[in-house]
C-alpha cells in the first residue's frame, strides 16, 4: 500500500520580512564596524557618536521622537509579523493532471517559458513575453506584420492548445495582445 502523495505546498512569504530585517542589520552592522575602526584609529570615540548617544540617554519616553521611532519600528514590527504568517502564492502549478497518483509540477516562470518557446515558433513572431498569473495567462507578442488581426487569432489559439495540453490547475484562461515593433 503506498503512502498518500502530498498536495503542493504555499511557499512561505518570508522573503520581504528577511529582507528588511538584513537591511536592518547590515545598517547596524556597518555603523557599529565603523565606530569600532575609529575607535581603534583614533583611540577615542567619535564626537558625533558621543553626541547622538548622549541625547538618546537624556531623551525621555514622552518626547515626540521617541514615541515617532517607538510607532515606525511598532509598524515595520507588525508588519514583518504578518509577512511571516500569511502564507505565500503557490510556488509552482500542477500540471497534466490524469488519474495517476502522484503530481506533475513546474514552476510559474518555467510554464511561462513553455509556452513563449511555443509562440516563438509561429513563423510572424519574432518575440514574445509571457506572464503566469494566479488564474490567467497574459501573452504579449511582437511582430512586423501590418495585418494583427489573423495574427492574434492565431496566438490566441496556439496558446489555448498548450492550455488544453498542459492543463495547469487553476489557471482557466488566457489574455492576449499583439503588438507591432517597427
Amino acid at each position: 500500500m503506498r503512502a498518500p502523495v502530498p498536495k503542493l505546498i504555499h511557499r512561505p512569504s518570508r522573503s520581504a520580512p528577511a529582507a528588511l530585517l538584513a537591511l536592518l542589520l547590515l545598517v547596524l552592522g556597518s555603523l557599529g564596524i565603523w565606530l569600532l575602526g575609529y575607535r581603534l584609529i583614533t583611540g577615542v570615540w567619535p564626537q558625533r557618536a558621543v553626541t547622538t548617544l548622549q541625547a538618546i540617554s537624556s531623551a525621555s519616553f514622552g518626547s515626540t521622537w521617541v514615541l515617532i521611532i517607538a510607532g515606525v519600528a511598532a509598524v515595520c514590527g507588525l508588519a514583518m509579523l504578518i509577512a511571516a504568517l500569511l502564507p505565500g502564492k503557490f510556488d509552482r502549478v500542477a500540471i497534466l493532471q490524469d488519474d495517476l497518483p502522484g503530481q506533475t509540477a513546474v514552476s510559474r516562470r518555467d510554464l511561462a517559458t513553455l509556452l513563449k518557446n511555443r509562440l516563438e515558433q509561429i513563423g510572424d513572431i519574432h518575440s514574445a513575453t509571457v506572464k503566469v498569473h494566479h488564474s490567467r495567462i497574459d501573452v504579449i507578442a511582437f511582430t512586423d506584420l501590418d495585418d494583427l488581426s489573423t495574427l492574434n487569432e492565431v496566438v490566441s489559439q496556439k496558446t489555448d492548445e498548450a492550455l488544453r495540453t498542459f492543463q495547469p490547475s487553476g489557471i482557466t484562461h488566457s489574455r492576449v495582445r499583439i503588438k507591432q515593433t517597427n
